[in-house]
């Protein structure tokens, strides 16, 4: 009887120390950290929403121009690029500069590359995959080689034409990249900025492999975030 009685103990002090360490690896890796961060700003931007169909189902429009909006727009480009002279109500695209913004306010500090350019930064994530740096803090691959993760960023290109040839560019180019939030078991909720010119979540399918199948947009990478 005492030996069965150690058995459970044991048991349920595993499953304890699972939960924990559960607990801690979300509090201290980068990637659980940058989500709470583009969750809070989502959140403050009244939580838009972009369902799995390409359609906005929740939110308003152009907040980027209103309010305290604007205001939080030229944060990101501060905090997130260093650029002092932009804020939302002169048309330049900001999406990248949130990205920097969740990524340093999450704790990447100088493994990330911080710029106004998507492009920048997944040029970079792609050349660590060709060279075979797989354990690098971030690694990009083609959207149909892996399952993006929570934690992830998944990248589409804003250019005429099909995706082919966007993965090997060493040029820059057009792009954008949301933060994989949630993961189910057809679909990606994700995280982006400027979209809808707002912090905005929107649905994006998958197929029973957990890759990327959503037409909506033109997909084409997946950054693995290893931190």
């Amino acid at each position: 009887m005492a030996k069965n009685k150690n058995l459970i103990y044991i048991g349920i002090g595993a499953v304890v120390g699972a939960s924990v360490l559960f607990v801690v690896l979300r509090a201290v890796l980068v990637k659980y950290r940058v989500i709470r961060v583009a969750k809070r700003e989502w959140q403050g931007w009244g939580e838009p929403l972009i369902d799995i169909n390409g359609k906005k189902v929740r939110g308003a429009s152009r907040l980027e121009k209103k309010g305290g909006f604007a205001q939080r727009v030229a944060k990101y480009w501060r905090e997130g690029t260093g650029i002092n002279n932009r804020d939302g109500t002169d048309g330049v695209a900001w999406s990248s500069a949130f990205i920097s913004y969740i990524m340093k306010k999450g704790g990447a500090k100088d493994k990330f590359v911080y710029d106004e350019a998507h492009s920048k930064y997944i040029r970079d994530s792609i050349k660590n995959r060709k060279q075979g740096k797989f354990n690098a803090p971030f690694v990009g691959y083609k959207i149909s080689e892996v399952a993006p993760k929570v934690g992830d960023l998944v990248c589409y290109h804003r250019h005429s034409g099909g995706i082919e040839g966007f993965y090997d560019r060493t040029s820059g180019y057009k792009s954008h990249c949301d933060l994989v939030v949630k993961k189910d078991k057809n679909q990606l909720e994700v995280i982006g900025g400027n979209v809808g010119d707002a912090v905005t979540k929107r649905i994006v399918r998958i197929n029973s492999e957990g890759k990327v199948t959503d037409k909506n947009q033109k997909w084409f990478a997946v950054i693995k975030t290893n931190i």
